[in-house]
């Protein structure tokens, strides 16, 4: 195999030496073969990456989905009462926070929106 592989680097150094010394109408024409034939090789390699990303990725989703569903149906109903509420008093702390205008009368979102933009 290692032979192969570099009598077929040998190949292309040697075809690429002996397009670079013919002439450029003969060149062109022969390079744009072999640029084409690189093109759909590269395109071939990129497709079949794509592929195996994408096979990885739906099976490490489907696992994740299995083990989620498997956490949350073990879960006894105090763990979940106890995150529901812990949900709720950081919606309510946040609401106090950010969707009420302060004493002050200002209005904090609206202030911090106001700091974050540039006045040029």
């Amino acid at each position: 195999m290692a032979d192969n592989q570099s009598g077929q680097t040998g190949g292309l150094s040697g075809a690429s030496a002996g397009k670079s010394g013919g002439s450029s109408a003969g060149g062109s024409s022969g390079g744009g073969a072999g640029v084409a034939d690189q093109a759909k090789e590269t395109l071939r390699d990129a497709t079949s990456r794509a592929s195996d990303a994408w096979d990885n990725a739906s099976e490490y989703g489907s696992r994740y989905y299995r083990q989620g569903s498997r956490a949350v149906s073990d879960m006894d109903t105090g763990t979940m009462t106890g995150l529901f509420i812990a949900g709720a008093i950081g919606f309510g702390l946040g609401w106090l926070v950010f969707g009420q205008q302060s004493r002050s009368g200002d209005y904090i979102p609206r202030r911090m929106s106001e700091s974050s933009e540039r006045h040029y």
